[in-house]
């Protein structure tokens, strides 16, 4: 009697799932994949800078300053003019990584300093026009430490016009700043900032902005309401989204023609 009560329990729990499977099939067809979320990246005109390749004074490009001649000059400057290649850091398709190789170009006349920083536009939509701010800041260097110390004296902030950027292009874009005069055993560091566009402006003449209340991170037309939607009431906070826009840097170390030569922390090794 209890072998039998076993054997149809058992032939219960297969015709159980084979119903939950049946279900299952019906629900998700082989044929149809699984409809996934959206990425949560940032989809926008994305900078790049040789600040991301020096990340410490230590490393980043040094320009000396003669007060006497008031003039400047970039020590190793092949050396910070080599091509980067960018790898699949900024391919639009990870595992096939383009062959995208920037250069940033760095060059002092007078006394202004440029550069090419790299831009791709992410947007999902072709940019007709957009305006790139950039700023720059200058604070002291701590010789000693390698920290930057004292205020920071933030420069002028200007616009950098970008015309005819189809989805999914990149291009080069010359950056220009003003460049410090340090005393002269003074070490300052230079920071120069470029940050994408808050607002774009397709062919047919839409305005997309950058929005990080939004899904997509970009808006467009009417906002969405209801169910997956924003208030009807909502309105984009400019101030809180231009903070948060992606944004490169370049970073560049400043110091007065009597500065002795930085020297970097000693790196211990694990015996």
């Amino acid at each position: 009697m209890h072998s039998r009560m076993w054997v149809w329990i058992g032939l219960c729990a297969v015709l159980v799932l084979a119903a939950a499977n049946l279900a299952i099939l019906a629900a998700f067809p082989p044929e149809q994949g699984h409809v996934q979320e959206p990425l949560k990246r940032v989809n926008w005109i994305l900078p790049f800078g040789p600040g991301f390749e020096y990340p410490d004074p230590y490393e980043s490009p040094v320009i000396v300053y003669d007060g006497a001649n008031e003039t400047w000059h970039l020590r190793n400057v092949t050396a910070y003019n080599r091509a980067i290649n960018l790898g699949e850091r900024y391919s639009l398709d990870p595992t096939h990584p383009e062959d995208i190789r920037y250069t940033p170009g760095i060059a002092i006349e007078g006394d202004k300093i440029s550069l090419d920083l790299f831009i791709r536009n992410l947007a999902g939509e072709d940019c007709a026009h957009a305006n790139l701010a950039v700023a720059t800041e200058i604070t002291s260097l701590n010789a000693t430490t390698g920290f930057p110390t004292g205020d920071i004296l933030p420069g002028i902030a200007t616009t950098l016009p970008i015309d005819n950027l189809a989805a999914g292009e990149w291009r080069e874009v010359r950056v220009t700043a003003d460049l410090p005069r340090p005393r002269q055993e003074e070490s300052l560091i230079l920071t120069v900032d470029l940050a994408a566009p808050y607002t774009l402006m397709t062919p047919n003449g839409t305005p997309i902005t950058f929005d990080l209340r939004q899904m997509s991170v970009v808006e467009s037309g009417p906002i969405p309401t209801g169910e997956g939607g924003i208030d009807p009431g909502y309105v984009p906070d400019p101030d809180y989204n231009r903070a948060r826009l992606p944004r490169a840097s370049a970073s560049f170390v400043v110091v007065g023609r009597d500065t002795p030569e930085l020297i970097p922390p000693p790196t211990f090794q694990a015996g």
